[in-house]
């Protein structure tokens, strides 16, 4: 089955980014593919991921349950928006709903593995349920190494699959010693599989789906991300 949870260990670390990438591309490959995203925050008119993933490929099918305006972790969010709680009953029930017809399924997190969704979970807690491997995507500019560490050790922790990492946001040309050598470092320390680097892109609103989908193609190792020999890539 090719399926992956997309997860980071802040917002706005490329999760989405990625999602949108990995979708559009399994669809120019002929697979059908889903995206789900179980809670968003910080969600209005003009912020809102499923679009931005029908943007890159109009045929994904997507969905995503909790819509919450706050950017605040989902705990608060849903206080916010007057939601008693987020059910991972009806997570799960939507999830199943959406795979339906499709041979690619992806699942992208909201903000970081150890954000709180009720008063005595968090995300990861909900990465169990979906008994999916992890892609786990981290930014040089936003995550520290030490914090990237911190972030694997948890989730081997908990005892979720681990299939790699993805860095987004990266250059070969960076000044800084640690964000230039980010990706060996963090194999180095953590023994993570670095799936591949994203660049940096200026502006999400002009980024062309052919753009993002033959970086997709030329930087990332997108067997070893569905840990499957897909004939297509042949």
């Amino acid at each position: 089955m090719l399926s992956v949870y997309i997860a980071g260990l802040k917002k706005g670390t490329g999760k989405t980014l990625l999602s949108a990438g990995l979708a559009g591309t399994m669809q120019s490959l002929n697979y059908g593919v889903s995206y789900y995203k179980p809670i968003q925050t910080g969600t209005n008119l003009l912020n809102d991921d499923t679009e931005f993933v029908n943007r890159i490929d109009k045929h994904v099918k997507t969905l995503s349950t909790y819509k919450l305006q706050s950017p605040s972790h989902p705990l608060i969010g849903a206080y916010n928006d007057g939601i008693k709680q987020i059910d991972i009953m009806t997570i799960m029930h939507d999830y199943k709903q959406n795979i339906m017809m499709t041979e690619c399924h992806i699942v992208e997190g909201n903000n970081g593995i150890s954000a709180p969704f009720d008063e005595k979970k968090t995300e990861i807690n909900l990465i169990e349920h979906f008994c999916l491997p992890v892609i786990l995507v981290v930014n040089p500019n936003i995550n520290g190494l030490d914090e990237v560490i911190s972030g694997i050790n948890y989730i081997h922790s908990n005892h979720v699959t681990l299939s790699g990492v993805v860095v987004n946001d990266y250059s070969e040309n960076f000044k800084n010693v640690e964000m230039k050598y980010y990706p060996h470092l963090i194999k180095e320390f953590t023994g993570a599989k670095i799936l591949g680097t994203l660049p940096h892109y200026e502006n999400f609103d002009h980024l062309s789906p052919q753009t993002l989908i033959s970086d997709i193609l030329n930087r990332l190792n997108i067997e070893d991300i569905f840990s499957l020999k897909i004939a297509k890539l042949s």
